[in-house]
């Protein structure tokens, strides 16, 4: 089993201490020795203040060997007899300088009146400070005052200082733990919201905020995390989407497929009957010349289909050639009008004004939708009604349609019509010679081109198709 990974805090805060330890007793070695020098110092600075304004060095100068002590030197450095506090005649600490040995700072103080330091005396067995000056004696010769305090006592004096300069430093380290602790908190909750937002993104949730952060670099980084997470969800809608539209599309080539051999079945199977009828000898001799026609109109009728079918599927995926330009209304509509002059059916009545804008359309594309929605409407119309092609302007656009007297489409037809093979049940039945591909070829151009397209009907009374085609604005 692997060993569990410490937290950052844990982690951060180990290597600190580390650090800090080391720093610290480094800091705490150095603070002590140089707070331990300046107490010396102050102590012998003291001294020499003291020996300084004595009036009578000459009656105080005496020895002693408890904390501390003065003592009287001549010029040599060698401790003036007859003084009082003085062994057999002789000062403190003589028979330490009683092999002859001389202090030999003593001419130094004698030429610079004053001294101090925190060496060791030759007759006293313990460290001290000490401080000395320059005076005369009892005759008026140059002598030597020296006094002493031992080191010991002035550091027994001083521990409160050194108490307080630890206790200083600890204070330090200990705040400086508090704000780093705090530090580290403000970034592992940071890791801890961009954890979270990372585990919700894993299961599918994209819909995440990370809070703002007090740093500006943790601030980005929850920004970008927001921001992924906005971007994966609008990557996961668009799949999504694409996925159902993907769907459709499979559902609608089924559809198709089931629909084109549907409509094919039929006339093929008419068609081999025939077939059949003719080659067993079941036909009259004067029946042939109308099976004949009827096979002529059943191939040119599946002729017609294929080609539609392959002119859909070029328009639909963008492989039909259009070339959009400004186009005259009124014009173009009277020209599809003139191609089905002399054709039988009910006559078509023009109603487009000459002073609408120029619409932005492909010439042959808009001429093959004009005449797919006149010949639909000449289909279903008697010849004794009539048949409107008309225009206006509309919001966003002109609007073009036809508008017939004829059967009109059943309600549960209508959400369908602009499907592939999309045939009331009476077209079939009557043996309609459409392909039920008109409307979608519509449709499809009018996508190509940006436009819209739009059908109302009432069944026995008439249709209304129309499409609307944005406005030029040259």
């Amino acid at each position: 089993m692997a060993n569990k990974q410490p937290t950052l805090l844990w982690h951060l805060l180990r290597q600190h201490l580390v650090a800090a330890s080391i720093t610290l007793g480094l800091m705490l070695i150095a603070v002590l020795f140089l707070a331990d020098r300046l107490a010396l110092r102050s102590a012998a600075y003291a001294l020499a203040q003291e020996i300084r304004d004595d009036e009578a060095p000459t009656m105080l100068a005496g020895g002693g060997q408890g904390r501390g002590g003065r003592l009287l030197l001549d010029a040599t450095g060698m401790p003036i007899r007859g003084m009082r506090g003085m062994r057999q005649g002789r000062g403190p600490g003589w028979w330490l300088l009683a092999d002859g040995a001389t202090w030999p700072l003593a001419s130094t103080v004698l030429a610079r009146h004053e001294l101090q330091g925190t060496n060791a005396l030759p007759w006293v067995p313990h460290p001290v400070v000490w401080a000395a000056r320059a005076v005369t004696d009892a005759e008026g010769t140059p002598a030597v005052l020296v006094a002493w305090n031992r080191a010991s006592a002035v550091r027994g004096a001083a521990w409160m200082t050194y108490v307080l300069v630890v206790s200083a430093i600890a204070l330090a380290f200990l705040i400086n733990l508090g704000f780093l602790v705090r530090s580290i908190h403000v970034v592992t909750r940071t890791l801890t919201a961009v954890t979270a937002a990372g585990r919700r993104m894993a299961t599918g949730d994209f819909v995440v905020s990370v809070p703002p952060q007090s740093t500006a670099e943790l601030d980005d980084l929850g920004h970008v995390i927001t921001e992924l997470a906005s971007h994966l969800d609008q990557t996961m809608t668009d799949l999504h989407a694409e996925q159902v539209r993907l769907m459709r599309l499979e559902q609608a080539q089924r559809q198709f497929v089931a629909d084109a051999s549907h409509e094919m079945r039929a006339p093929l199977s008419s068609m081999a009957i025939t077939l059949d009828a003719w080659h067993d000898g079941l036909l009259h001799p004067e029946e042939k010349p109308e099976v004949v026609a009827h096979l002529r109109d059943e191939v040119k009728r599946l002729g017609r289909m294929v080609t539609q079918l392959l002119d859909l599927s070029r328009i639909e995926s963008g492989r039909e050639p259009l070339t959009l330009a400004p186009l005259d209304t009124h014009e173009n509509s009277a020209q599809v009008i003139e191609t089905l002059a002399g054709m039988p059916g009910a006559p078509i009545f023009l109603e487009v004004p000459s002073d609408l804008p120029r619409v932005i359309a492909d010439r042959d594309a808009l001429h093959r939708i004009l005449r797919n929605l006149l010949d639909n409407a000449r289909r279903f119309t008697p010849a004794a009604s009539e048949i409107r092609l008309w225009a206006k302007e509309d919001v966003g656009g002109v609007q073009i349609g036809v508008t017939d007297t004829g059967c009109g489409i059943p309600a549960a037809v209508v959400p369908r019509v602009w499907d592939r093979f999309a045939r009331a049940e009476r077209e079939r039945a009557r043996e309609s010679t459409g392909t039920g591909l008109g409307l979608a070829i519509v449709k499809a151009l009018v996508d190509a081109m940006g436009g819209e397209v739009g059908l109302t009907s009432t069944e026995g009374a008439g249709t209304t198709v129309w499409v609307r085609l944005p406005v030029s604005e040259t």
